[in-house]
């Protein structure tokens, strides 16, 4: 299984073709029969979008440190730091501003490769106290902490195992899962402080929003589009998403068009055209303007970089 980047993952939308950036559980990571995926991801010129998935995601840093956004929650990992992400946590990683690199490698694993059935032991007892924790989000783990060593070193090994599929690798993932699940456990049944009711509910409208936009952002979309998508009002549409991106709703689509579009261009057939069109641009000459801002070139020159 040869490296993947991170911030190239693909959903499923309309108009003919899948982007590269996914938002929900659409996308399958790893075989169906054995759901896990390994990515190495280098955020120091890019970023990994809002997105969230029913796989459990475990990472860590290789190089400089990361932003990790969890909700309204931010996180600076630094070199080493290990993050856990519980299934369905809305996430985004960025690169640290402080640092001239951000690399981090991460493990994105379905839940049944421990818990099997939903009527099974492994499930009842190890998964489900981890999943069905709301309060439980996410976990960050320095070097500092009592179960580091040992995390890291499962991790490496179920990282380097997958990636380079050496043999019986299957067993050996789901062994170093299995010593990994008593330390989550364990820190699920320690206090965990809830989150508010009015963040819960900011994320849970922004995702119907993000579901929305990448759905239908080949189209024309405005504000009125997405509030009525959320069935909110369009102050609660920019409130909400400002709360917990930081930028407009507009501002995301556009910027979400332009990533799409520069995927499209180093990797399909497509003229650059027939690219403005299909990442939901209407005027050429503003899509090429947007493009230089974001990218540095033109889209012309960005193909043969």
């Amino acid at each position: 299984m040869s490296i993947v980047d991170y911030s190239v993952l693909a959903s499923n939308t309309g108009c003919g073709y899948n982007p590269p950036f996914k938002s929900d559980e659409t996308g399958l990571h790893g075989k169906p029969e054995f759901p896990i995926a390994v990515y190495h991801a280098d955020v120091t010129d890019n970023f990994v979008s809002w997105h969230w998935h029913e796989e459990l995601e475990f990472g860590f840093v290789t190089e400089g440190s990361i932003l990790m956004e969890c909700g309204n929650e931010r996180f600076t990992l630094h070199k080493g730091d290990i993050y856990f992400l519980n299934s369905n946590t809305l996430h985004a990683l960025f690169r640290s501003a402080t640092e001239k690199k951000s690399v981090f490698r991460s493990i994105v694993a379905h839940g049944s490769i421990i818990g099997g059935k939903d009527d099974s032991v492994f499930y009842r007892k190890y998964l489900l106290p981890i999943t069905s924790n709301r309060n439980l989000r996410e976990l960050i783990f320095t070097p500092k902490d009592s179960n580091y060593s040992k995390l890291l070193s499962h991790l490496q090994n179920i990282w380097n195992s997958v990636n380079i599929e050496v043999t019986d690798y299957e067993l050996i993932v789901r062994n170093e899962l299995s010593a990994i699940f008593p330390i989550l456990i364990q820190l699920s049944e320690k206090e965990i402080p809830a989150g508010s009711t009015a963040s819960i509910v900011q994320e849970t409208r922004l995702r119907d929003i993000l579901n929305f936009v990448h759905a239908h952002y080949a189209e024309k979309i405005t504000l009125d589009d997405i509030a009525a998508a959320a069935f909110v009002s369009k102050s609660e549409v920019l409130r909400c998403f400002k709360s917990i991106t930081g930028q407009s709703p507009i501002s995301y689509l556009k910027n979400y068009r332009l990533r799409n579009a520069a995927y499209m261009i180093q990797n399909t057939a497509y003229s650059i055209n027939t690219i403005c069109e299909l990442c939901g641009f209407d005027d050429h000459s503003y899509f090429s303007k947007s493009f230089r801002e974001m990218y540095g070139c033109s889209p012309r020159e960005y193909k043969h970089i």
